[in-house]
């Protein structure tokens, strides 16, 4: 086995523990399914260079190394003085070098010494708290009371590290195209995908963050990478008609074979022949709810959406099969997983199309028994449901390519109540479609000016957070209860940037928010601790 691999199983493992505990645990309970795909480097470069002061905490004891290099004896490491600096020539780091020393009149040490100072000095800075919370299946605030109403004047918010420092700086960021925390609360890791093709996985613990992983996909420009709901894979996707899928237990990466449409031939104005059921661009993707979920919906052309069997493990044999599509009259604008009142696995998915109507379709039948219409929404674009473990009645949030965003159910008597919405998802899938069942916004907000990009509900849904990536320091924070923008945050001087997405952690401690010039800005959301 090579240097490179061994490092790279190294660092598998490690973020293996970190999220699902040991990987021979996993392995014992799980057999291998023999998933078949090209070769990594085919598909992904592993990249798990990590700078000494990112690395992540290693476990307390001081394991034997894996393999010996003699060049380690012959180097020396300045840890202090003139020769003291980055590889840029730059003093960035110098200072976490001293704290290795352990003589004020040290300056230097073998390369042997500097490692075993860094494995020392990583498990002196791993904390107790953090090895409990990953080894139970507790979150991080299961002791605390979550359920408190917040204020509606004040947000209190603390502004932490940059979510990615530990990546680096560069001459030229790359833009974060999409960014999500892992769904256990056990472990607070967060992807983000950007524009340098690259899939990113951090430590969040509001210090450091160090860097745990990254993914290099060449061929593909990221516009979305998503957890799967158990916190198992990441499924990747762009402008092409084929997927990819990463299995964080295993380390394996599959592609999926290229979607060649559904086979109708149609002429075009060229002349030329097209296939009028391909698909190039598979980026708009919703994982139904629920650890156990097979079930994945991806947006398409002309109103379509296709329905894929995500299969065991990470992707099944070829990285997800089709197994259906359902089909609007308007393409399509937003998309959202709604839970059928009094059911604990059903799920609706809801559709909304560019004209403003949603669609309600029953997965098991593949029919849309009821849809709903506001004829006051203009311009629709984006579309978001409150968790069903919230703290406010049903809520359904709409954006527009205008900056209004339009909110329905909740409390209040003039606008569509909570019930409503209930009975809508509720509806039977036998019932006959007719006329569409009339929606009044309970209230429109219009605090931006630009097209809605993100929209977000924290984990318990007293907070809304809606963003556009067309206009600097355009984020909003949406007290769901009353509706009203806090105005204390953020502030003229919040270095927002252009948000191009945002994103809450399971329990909704971090927000987390990134721009298009490449930074991800990190705060502590105190209103939950």
């Amino acid at each position: 086995m090579s240097i490179q691999r061994e490092r790279a199983a190294a660092r598998e493992h490690e973020l293996t523990s970190r999220l699902f505990g040991t990987k021979e645990a996993y392995e014992a309970e799980t057999p291998d399914t023999n998933l078949q795909g090209l070769d990594d480097n085919m598909l992904f470069a592993l990249d798990t260079h990590v700078a000494p002061d990112e690395r992540a905490p290693s476990a307390p004891s001081e394991r034997p190394a894996l393999w010996h290099d003699e060049d380690d004896e012959r180097i020396t490491v300045a840890l202090a003085g003139a020769s003291a600096r980055a590889a840029d020539g730059s003093m960035r780091g110098t200072k976490r070098l001293r704290k290795l020393r352990t003589d004020p009149n040290e300056t230097t040490v073998t390369g042997v010494e500097y490692q075993r100072r860094l494995r020392r000095h990583d498990s002196a800075w791993s904390a107790p708290l953090l090895q409990n919370l990953l080894s139970s299946d507790a979150g991080l605030l299961s002791q605390q009371q979550r359920s408190s109403l917040l204020s509606p004047t004040k947000l209190e918010v603390e502004r932490l590290r940059d979510a990615n420092e530990a990546q680096g700086r560069v001459a030229d960021p790359a833009a974060i195209e999409q960014l999500q925390f892992h769904p256990s609360g056990r472990a607070h890791v967060l992807l983000t995908a950007s524009r340098d093709r690259r899939v990113r996985l951090f430590q969040i613990n509001g210090t450091n963050n160090p860097l745990l992983e990254t993914l290099h996909v060449p061929d593909l420009p990221i516009k979305t990478a998503q957890f799967h709901p158990s916190g198992s894979s990441v499924l990747i996707a762009g402008p092409r008609p084929y997927l990819y899928a990463y299995d964080i237990r295993s380390g394996k990466t599959l592609c999926s074979s290229p979607w060649r449409g559904a086979g109708r031939i149609v002429s075009s104005a060229a002349g030329t022949e097209a296939d009028a059921g391909a698909e190039r661009d598979l980026s708009f993707i919703r994982f139904q709810p629920g650890s156990a979920s097979r079930l994945v919906a991806v947006g398409g052309r002309r109103g379509q959406v296709h329905l894929l069997d995500w299969g065991a493990g990470a992707a099944g044999q070829t990285g997800g099969q089709r197994i259906g599509e359902l089909r609007m009259n308007a393409p399509l604008a937003g998309m959202a997983w709604a839970q059928v009142p009094g059911e604990d696995s059903e799920h609706r998915l809801l559709t909304l199309s560019t004209e403003g109507r949603v669609h309600i379709w029953d997965m098991r039948s593949r029919s849309c028994p009821v849809t709903a219409y506001d004829t006051g929404l203009f311009g629709a674009k984006g579309l978001e449901v409150t968790p069903h473990l919230s703290a406010v009645p049903s809520m359904w949030a709409i954006g527009s390519n205008s900056g209004l965003l339009n909110v329905y159910g909740g409390e209040g008597d003039s606008a569509t109540s909570s019930s409503l919405l209930e009975d809508l998802l509720a509806t039977p899938a036998t019932a006959a479609v007719t006329d569409d069942v009339s929606l009044k916004a309970r209230n429109s907000l219009g605090n931006l000016t630009t097209a809605i990009t993100s929209l977000h509900f924290s984990h318990d849904a007293q907070l809304l957070a809606m963003a556009s990536r067309h206009k600097k320091d355009a984020l909003r924070i949406v007290h769901s209860a009353s509706l009203q923008t806090f105005a204390n945050w953020p502030t003229a001087g919040t270095p927002l940037g252009h948000v191009s997405s945002l994103g809450f952690s399971a329990h909704s401690e971090y927000l987390a928010i990134g721009n298009t010039r490449g930074r991800v800005l990190l705060y502590s959301m105190r209103s939950y601790l």
